[in-house]
Formats: structure tokens, C-alpha cells, sequence
């Protein structure tokens, strides 16, 4: 108990460049091993010089346990037996200082969102999945051709929102480790405009919602790039702007040139985005504050996928977005291609 009598210590004596929580949470994790309950991490403390009021080693454990530093081994009877996990054991390491371990807890956070995520939206299309192949293998149901029809479609729909997700966490991924070749090609800018906001109109058209073209360059005006990437680009974020604009709204798209770039511009009257979200919008898996209450299949990727692409043909995406007066994004990317090509040319 050396080490935890020093960290004591140091907080004691104000010379821990640490708050006091931290440094109860790292003297804590350095009396856990072998294995310890509340009961006994408390005692640990008495026997170190601390004395902690009564539930602070069972509220110590239950944080370090929800950062992954410690985990649950069994239960006996009223008490919960912890032990240190390989991401404490590396967060206890003296050789590591503050940033390292913030960097510790803040991948195992990620680990646990990602995890999260995926569950929870795996789990509404399998169920949806589940219960439509039930009723039709189910001998006492007996559905009429339509019903077995819609049922056959919900069973597809769902396949393919499942797959959609795979696809973009494997795309980004390909994305994000530089094995991506691109597909280069000149097509119109504006038809990729066109093109894109009829994917979107069968989403629009119940809500009543329009969706507006503008360009201020001609139809012939060309872009050198990879059409199917930045399709998908410029689809994830109509499809954005589409999913926050509210009904009987307006999705606009304006096709522009900005001397050697060309951008695509998508505009909604939605919410907008608060400017401490706006920092973390092309983090993967982040989910705004507004997003969580509107109907979405997105798990936070669609953004992320979208830059990848634009700076695999070395551009950006910008945002110009404010609480109460909608949002702005906008790709841009060099109209010529990037300066150093992928993929074979045709």
C-alpha cells in the first residue's frame, strides 16, 4: 500500500496537481487488487491514514467501474467483489501522466459507445426481423397475400438498414487507415445535384416538404472526382437537412464555384446546431442534443463518412449553423481532382 499512502499524502499536503475526486479515484484503484468489496476498500483506507465518510468506497468503486478501471468479479451476498481491469492496471501505471490516462479513459468511453450503439440499433431491425419471419413461419397465422407482402417488406427494409450500417462503419474505417482507392471521372456537378435530391424526394414528399435546386454555374460545369463517393457524401448531408427541416419545410441545394473549388451548399430551416455540438459533429458516433428527439436511422456516421470523402479528394465540408435559424453545410472539394490522385483513372 506504498503507492496509495503517497498519493494520500500528496493530496493531503496540496501538492497534487490533481482535483481531490481524481486523486481519491487513483488512491482507490491502487488499493483494489488483488480484489476488494466496499467494506474492505474502506478499511484498506482506514489502514492507508484516510478516513472516508460512510458510501465513499462503494461510490469509488461504482465510478471506476463505470470508466472500466475495475469490473464486477462476483457477489457475496450483500457485498460486490471488484478487481482491476487491463485498462487500470495501464491507468495505475506511474509512468503515465494525467494526459495519458485522460486519453486511457476517454478510448475505453469510446469502446462503450460504440458497443452501445450498435446494440441499440441493431436490436429494432433484428426484432422488427424477427417478429415479421415469425408470423409468416407461425402455422397458426394465416396472412393474407398483402399482409404477407408487407411483412416480406419490413423483413427487407430492415435487412437493409442493418447493412447500411455495416457498410458505414467498414466505409469510414477504410476511409480512416487510407485503403480507399478512388474512382476517378469527370461528371456535371449540377446533375450530381439532380441526381441526389431525387434519392431524397420519396423521404420529402409525405412531410410536404420541397426540395429546391439553385446553381450559379452552367449545367455542362464539370468536376474531376470520385461521382459514387461524393454522391454519398452530398446524400448524407441532404439527407441530414431532410431528417431536421420541418414539415412543409425547405431543403435547398446550390451548386457553386470558388475558383479552383466547386461546392455544393445544403441549407434547412431546422433547429440548428448549438456551438458547443458544432465541435463535435464529425466525431464518430456523436449524436446532437436535437438529434436524439428526431426520427433517424443515423448512429452519428454520416457526417464523419461524408468528410472522409471530402478530404480524400482533398477538400473540406464547412458548417454554418446557429440555434433557431437552420443550417449550412457544405462541400467543397478542387474541381480538377486532388493534387495526388488514387485509384486508376479511366
Amino acid at each position: 500500500m506504498r503507492r496509495s499512502h503517497a498519493v494520500l499524502g500528496r493530496c493531503r499536503a496540496g501538492r497534487e496537481p490533481y482535483p481531490p475526486r481524481v486523486v481519491l479515484l487513483a488512491a482507490a484503484l491502487s488499493l483494489v487488487p488483488p480484489s476488494a468489496t466496499a467494506r474492505e476498500l474502506d478499511a484498506r483506507f482506514a489502514g492507508a491514514g484516510a478516513d472516508l465518510r460512510p458510501g465513499t468506497a462503494e461510490s469509488l468503486l461504482e465510478e471506476l467501474t463505470s470508466l472500466g478501471l475495475v469490473r464486477v468479479a462476483r457477489r457475496e451476498g450483500q457485498d460486490t467483489r471488484h478487481v482491476v481491469t487491463t485498462l487500470g492496471r495501464q491507468y495505475a501505471d506511474p509512468s503515465l501522466d494525467g494526459a495519458a490516462k485522460s486519453r486511457l479513459v476517454d478510448l475505453e468511453a469510446l469502446r462503450t459507445d460504440l458497443l452501445s450503439t450498435i446494440s441499440h440499433e441493431l436490436r429494432t431491425p433484428l426484432t422488427a426481423i424477427r417478429t415479421s419471419a415469425g408470423l409468416l413461419l407461425d402455422p397458426a397465422s394465416r396472412p393474407t397475400e398483402a399482409q404477407r407482402r408487407q411483412l416480406l417488406d419490413a423483413i427487407a427494409r430492415n435487412g437493409e438498414r442493418m447493412q447500411r450500417l455495416v457498410g458505414d462503419i467498414l466505409e469510414l474505417s477504410r476511409f480512416r487507415s487510407g485503403s480507399v482507392s478512388l474512382q476517378l471521372r469527370r461528371f456535371r456537378a449540377v446533375a450530381l445535384a439532380e441526381g441526389t435530391l431525387g434519392l431524397v424526394a420519396p423521404l420529402a414528399t409525405p412531410r410536404g416538404q420541397r426540395l429546391e435546386l439553385a446553381a450559379d454555374v452552367g449545367p455542362d460545369h464539370a468536376v474531376y472526382g470520385d461521382h459514387r463517393r461524393l454522391e454519398q457524401a452530398l446524400l448524407n448531408l441532404v439527407s441530414n437537412a431532410q431528417t431536421f427541416a420541418p414539415d412543409g419545410g425547405t431543403v435547398k441545394v446550390r451548386v457553386s464555384e470558388r475558383g479552383e473549388d466547386t461546392a455544393w451548399a445544403v441549407t434547412d430551416a431546422g433547429p440548428g446546431i448549438p456551438p458547443e455540438d458544432q465541435e463535435r459533429l464529425f466525431e464518430r458516433f456523436f449524436v446532437g442534443r436535437n438529434d436524439r428527439s428526431a426520427p433517424r436511422e443515423g448512429v452519428g456516421l454520416g457526417l464523419p463518412t461524408a468528410l472522409a470523402i471530402a478530404q480524400a479528394h482533398d477538400g473540406t465540408i464547412e458548417v454554418d449553423s446557429a440555434p433557431g435559424r437552420g443550417s449550412t453545410f457544405t462541400l467543397v472539394v478542387p474541381t480538377h481532382g486532388p493534387a495526388a490522385p488514387k485509384g486508376d483513372e479511366p
